[in-house]
């Protein structure tokens, strides 16, 4: 027990430091040769905050474990939504801008809507994976031209290094982490499953969801405690929206996903049920209040206890 534990935690480990090191060394390398800053933030940058559950979710599929894979972005989600955004509106209540209430707001939900109903038969075949990934392209051109259009040309890249010699070896490194964090994370927790007895499916929309999400969760702390209310709301959006685009429909087209137990239908209506709450929690006043931030963290902590329960 103490071993599948120890994997779980390195695992995850080397996910969080995986993703940070390919996101630094990818920005700078881009920058470096010409490269937007408007393209790099919408692309490299927002990559990387879904690379974990993509790699994750990969792997597990490849290993023939598609419950994890699934299981992983239908919890990311609700955690990304009820347990990140419920814990940075205790910190400080994050306001919204008006294009996220009209634009991406509205997208997440209409596209979680799509996963629903894609996977209403009981799997996502090719051609479901194929559409996800089409409404991806859509989605990140829309983005790009949106942000030309408006003149928002801005993000962070926390460092340029000196050479691009340690580009490369940082977005190697990084790479290699993604990928062995991902096999050791994926290990640890199909070893979690057989020793409680669980699914993996529940593994998936718990154990693997949460350690997928913790990125998020210490990014959204941070920029809450720090007023940047931006970057909390679109970091959980996107991440909703890059999970089921992007990682699902690679996933998807690597080894089409069966799921024959319908109570994932349950789990994803909790899923399209949060997104959908967010429209009108943020369109009155355009802030997340306290008072509703712990509401979601309530929804998250007795959704938990449910799937606990169902085992």
């Amino acid at each position: 027990m103490l071993l599948t534990i120890s994997l779980v935690l390195i695992g995850a480990a080397a996910l969080y430091m995986g993703g940070n090191w390919l996101v630094q060394g990818s920005s700078s390398f881009a920058l470096r040769h010409g490269v937007s800053k408007l393209v790099v933030g919408l692309t490299i940058v927002a990559f990387g905050t879904s690379a974990p559950e993509l790699f994750i979710s990969s792997i597990a599929a490849l290993k023939g474990s598609t419950s994890i894979a699934i299981g992983n972005i239908v919890g990311s989600n609700i955690a990304n939504i009820a347990l990140i955004l419920g814990s940075a509106a205790l910190i400080n209540p994050p306001r919204v801008l008006t294009p996220t209430i009209r634009v991406q707001i509205p997208f997440a939900i209409i596209i979680t809507g799509l996963f629903l109903l894609l996977t209403l038969n009981g799997k996502l075949a090719e051609i479901d994976s194929v559409i996800l990934l089409a409404c991806f392209i859509l989605f990140t051109s829309y983005c790009i031209w949106s942000a030309r259009e408006k003149g928002k040309i801005k993000v962070e890249v926390e460092s340029i290094l000196p050479s691009a010699a340690k580009d490369v070896i940082y977005i190697i490194i990084g790479l290699v982490g993604l990928t062995a964090g991902s096999e050791i994370f994926v290990r640890g927790s199909i070893r979690l499953a057989e020793f409680f007895g669980v699914s993996e499916f529940m593994i998936g929309l718990s154990v693997v969801a949460l350690g997928t999400s913790l990125p998020e969760l210490a990014t959204s702390i941070v920029a809450a405690a720090k007023h940047e209310s931006e970057i909390v709301v679109g970091n959980v959006i996107g991440s909703c929206i890059f999970n089921i685009l992007l990682v699902m429909g690679v996933v998807g087209i690597i080894k089409p996903i069966y799921k024959p137990d319908m109570s994932i239908i349950l789990d994803m209506g909790v899923m399209l049920g949060l997104t959908i709450l967010l429209l009108p929690m943020f369109y009155s006043g355009r802030r997340l209040s306290r008072a509703e931030g712990v509401a979601l963290l309530t929804i998250y902590v007795a959704y938990i206890t449910y799937i606990s329960i169902r085992g």
